[in-house]
């Protein structure tokens, strides 16, 4: 009997922005980049992958993407039975040392290597456990189902910094205020003001990863200073900007200024 492949990798590099429409695998799906930045979708919320943090889409899990910029990166297609420990939605996980060296392994075998098949099947093998065992913070935007909820939550989640308070947009929608916060409450978990900020953070996460710098990115989400975005961040994700893109795997290169 030949022995089962459990994995198999790609290397790729596209050097314009892609968007991929809505699609799935019968295979799960590890993926990251070494630059540019994702943005996964799904019908019930938005996943942003900065450079080196590690995606996941389950087998079977109807997702799009949208890269921004040029890119680069791996992407590792899984059979189900390896997926099983692994979440059953789309999620990003950051890159730890351990998870850090499997992907270097993996994505620098040569393809004449003698075993290279039960070899790498060993290796997903141990990166896969050792993303099911961590911490598992995701850089999730949940979306409502209501079609007028998740109409003000799509154009909240492209523009954060967008003034109009909860009334203005209950009025606009046409949707009472009360039934407005109880109903996105219950589609999205978290109440309109503390999934507001967490778009407002997801957004600068996309926008530091284009290599924008902090006062910019604080100013477009909406923050009236640098500092409260900082402390807004750190309180949110446990890191100050700069620690947090270190401690996912990759922090972007600075630009080069013109000569």
């Amino acid at each position: 009997m030949a022995e089962r492949t459990p994995a198999t990798l790609w290397i790729n590099a596209y050097e314009a922005a892609r968007v991929t429409g809505y699609h799935s695998h019968e295979t799960g799906q590890l993926f990251a980049l070494r630059e540019g930045l994702q943005v996964i979708e799904t019908p019930s919320g938005r996943w942003v992958q900065p450079p080196g943090w590690i995606g996941w889409i389950a087998p079977r899990c109807a997702h799009a993407a949208q890269t921004f910029g040029a890119t680069a990166g791996w992407s590792l297609h899984i059979d189900a039975a390896t997926a099983q420990v692994l979440p059953g939605v789309p999620h990003v996980f950051a890159a730890t040392p351990l998870v850090r060296a499997l992907v270097d392994r993996l994505t620098g075998m040569d393809a004449s290597e003698p075993l290279l098949e039960p070899r790498r099947g060993r290796l997903v093998g141990v990166l896969v456990d050792e993303l099911a065992a961590g911490e598992r913070p995701s850089l999730h935007l949940p979306m409502p189902q209501d079609s007028r909820l998740a109409g003000m939550a799509a154009a909240l989640a492209d523009d954060p910094a967008l003034p109009d308070g909860i009334d203005r947009w209950a009025d606009r929608i046409g949707m009472a205020r009360r039934t407005l916060t109880r109903r996105f409450a219950a589609e999205t978990g978290l109440s309109f003001a503390l999934w507001r900020q967490q778009a407002r953070l997801l957004k600068a996460v996309e926008l530091l990863s284009l290599q924008e710098s902090v006062t910019a990115v604080a100013l477009t989400v909406g923050y009236s200073s640098v500092s409260a975005f900082i402390e807004a961040f750190r309180k949110h994700f446990g890191s100050t900007p700069a620690r947090f893109f270190e401690e996912g795997g990759a922090m972007p290169q600075a630009k080069k200024k013109p000569a």
